[in-house]
């Protein structure tokens, strides 16, 4: 375990320490709620008009399944269980960075606790979910997973994640994408065969 963690802290200082003034402004956008609610709103409109249609509510369903449960679990389960300090709070000379309105600030940590990484839930649980439900799953799939590998980087890139944070926090979120989308599929095959009876 402790090699494990001692590469874990390697790794987080070897993608923390690559700095520019472009990528401080790149990830610190990507890492922003305001960000990671405008992508989210451009999957739902696209899933509205492509698969749910007058059903669009089912969307909002869904996306906030994902939510409810990859965001609690990581906190109620990982983060409040193994109390694993975030690089900002453990180690010295972490570079910080965050949008903060239109500006950079250099000086937020983030939350005492780090491990598993909500942002890395919620993004592959979306993720997963967006590429399991679009037509177009491939192309879908793609995009979706690229915008969640980023939003991961960007937040060891902002020093408030080490990368076992994000990876196990993407691991979470793609197990519960999944559980999500096959229980979707169960509810909608009942439906469907209990349709056909009562047709019949």
């Amino acid at each position: 375990m402790e090699y494990l963690t001692n590469i874990d802290t390697q790794l987080f200082y070897a993608i923390n320490g690559t700095r520019s003034g472009f990528l401080d402004w790149f990830f610190a956008i990507v890492s922003s709620h305001l960000f990671f609610g405008i992508v989210v709103v451009v999957f739902f409109v696209y899933l509205s008009l492509t698969r749910f249609k007058k059903r669009w509510w089912v969307c909002i369903v869904l996306i906030a399944a994902c939510f409810a449960l990859s965001d609690r679990i990581s906190v109620m389960c990982f983060k409040d269980v193994f109390e694993r300090l975030r690089p900002s709070h453990a180690l010295e000379g972490v570079f910080l960075v965050k949008l903060k309105g239109t500006e950079l600030i250099y000086d937020s940590k983030g939350g005492l606790y780090g491990f598993v990484s909500s942002h890395a839930a919620n993004a592959f649980c979306l993720s997963t979910v967006f590429t399991m439900l679009a037509k177009k799953r491939k192309t879908i799939g793609v995009i979706s997973f690229l915008w969640a590998s980023v939003t991961a980087y960007s937040r060891v890139y902002c020093g408030v994640h080490y990368p076992a944070d994000v990876f196990c926090g993407a691991l979470l979120g793609i197990g519960l994408g999944i559980v999500i989308c096959y229980i979707y599929f169960f509810i909608v095959s009942k439906t469907e065969i209990k349709r056909q009876k009562n047709q019949t």
